[in-house]
């Protein structure tokens, strides 16, 4: 006799008290097929509008926020993203982002200064953020930043793939079935939900991926190791809604890793407003 999903899970919900089975050993009963990795695409349009908000988040819309040198840090941010650029030599705790920035970019018609434009890529000019701000209008800087200003679609776009590769090495962290089929089962809430894949695309840029176990800190409470990138918010993540409900959850759930964090590392308190604030910004589709 062949059965339905439905028809089976009803079958199975008589007697899942009896076998003291879980909802979810009940859904393994009946085979239920693994989430699909969804695939990720916005157009130009709604990249622009992602990237201005990703750019508000970072450095309140400011054109000269695109090229920053944050204090206590030994190399420079540029663009939307804040992505990094290292001195010859390069930096042992950090991964570089801008020259693979400039390269995606250059893959989608956007055009470097002469200067830049070079193969292999130039480390960093400047060796000090007091150096860097003295040539702040400099015309080398000011052929970067207008690059940067004009370019803001395909930064997005660049933050997307990064967000689409995110996911496989996301799954590749979770050694048990049922928290990959959990990750992909919320991350498809939220795709399905988000029309310009906002909440996915800036919480990567602004917290990781959560795969690196440097990226992680004691938790007295659970008594393990907990992280706050995107692994940890969509297994944060319990609802099966998607729509409005979806997008309230991945919020609630950025929080809740964010404050975890903070918990755990009470120095980091001083951002929690700021967090929650840019956390609140994903409840709501940008278009």
């Amino acid at each position: 006799m062949n059965l339905t999903r439905r028809r089976a899970l009803c079958l199975l919900a008589a007697v899942v008290p009896a076998l003291q089975l879980s909802p979810a050993a009940a859904q393994v009963l009946v085979k239920e097929p693994a989430p699909a990795i969804p695939r990720l695409a916005i157009s130009p349009a709604v990249a622009a509008k992602v990237g201005r908000q990703v750019w508000q988040n970072e450095s309140g819309g400011r054109p000269e926020g695109v090229t920053a040198w944050n204090d206590a840090e030994d190399f420079p941010s540029l663009g939307i993203g804040h992505f990094i650029w290292f001195k010859a030599g390069g930096h042992p705790q950090f991964e570089e982002s801008f020259p693979k920035l400039v390269g995606f970019m250059r893959t989608k018609g956007a055009k470097p200064p002469a200067w830049l434009d070079k193969q292999p890529f130039l480390p960093c000019p400047w060796q000090s953020k007091a150096e860097f701000y003295r040539e702040f209008q400099s015309p080398k800087m000011l052929e970067l930043r207008g690059f940067l200003l004009e370019s803001v679609p395909q930064q997005t776009q660049y933050l997307l793939a990064r967000t689409e590769a995110a996911i496989p090495k996301m799954l590749a962290a979770l050694p048990k079935p049922d928290d990959r089929a959990h990750l992909l089962a919320q991350l498809n809430r939220v795709v399905r939900s988000s029309p310009d894949l906002y909440p996915l695309i800036d919480y990567v840029n602004f917290k990781g991926e959560g795969i690196s176990d440097k990226e992680t800190v004691f938790d007295n409470q659970t008594r393990r190791n907990e992280g706050w990138g995107m692994r940890w918010l969509l297994l944060e993540m319990q609802g099966t809604e998607t729509g409005p409900p979806a997008l309230a959850e991945f919020s609630r759930a950025a929080k809740a890793v964010l404050d975890r964090r903070i918990r755990n590392h009470p120095t980091s308190a001083r951002w929690r407003i700021g967090w929650h604030k840019r956390c609140d910004t994903y409840r709501k589709p940008l278009v």
